[in-house]
């Protein structure tokens, strides 16, 4: 066998190295791999079009580090920096006072117990990962991922 000639070397290896940093540039950050900060906000995208909404998930979203489970789905709620490019979220209890669109209605430094409504509500899910859970009471919703978050925050 004869010797890779050093200019077939170099052009290997620089193929690879350029493999490795294009592959590294196309993943997109995990948001969950730092913890998310109180009151950060994030940009994951925007909801695409409305796949189903569910009544009677249950859920209290108090702090915003709590997770809502739902049909084998984590959602993770979260603050999102596009909120301006979301779609106007219509539900039952929005109708009664809610927000309808809006983030996190209440964020306490100390969870209160639930008041009648607040810990079950309407969960609208979204192609592309993204879900809206607002509670019957009207005074909790937030927007959701289903990308894992983890917070910096306990509450």
């Amino acid at each position: 066998m004869g010797r890779m000639p050093v200019v077939a070397m170099v052009a290997v290896l620089g193929a690879l190295v350029l493999g490795t940093l294009l592959s590294a540039c196309a993943q997109s950050p995990d948001p969950g791999d730092g913890g998310v900060e109180y009151g950060e906000t994030l940009d994951l995208g925007v909801p695409g079009p409305l796949m189903e909404t569910v009544e009677g998930v249950a859920g209290y979203p108090a702090c915003g580090n709590e997770p809502i489970e739902h049909d084998g789905t984590t959602w993770y709620p979260f603050e999102p920096a596009n909120l301006d490019a979301f779609p106007e979220v219509v539900a039952m209890a929005a109708v009664g006072g809610g927000m309808g669109g809006g983030t996190m209605r209440i964020v306490l430094p100390a969870v209160a117990a639930p008041g009648p409504g607040d810990d079950v509500g309407t969960l609208t899910v979204y192609e592309g990962g993204l879900a809206h859970w607002i509670s019957d009471s009207g005074e909790l919703e937030t927007w959701l991922t289903d990308r894992r978050l983890t917070y910096d925050w306990v509450c």
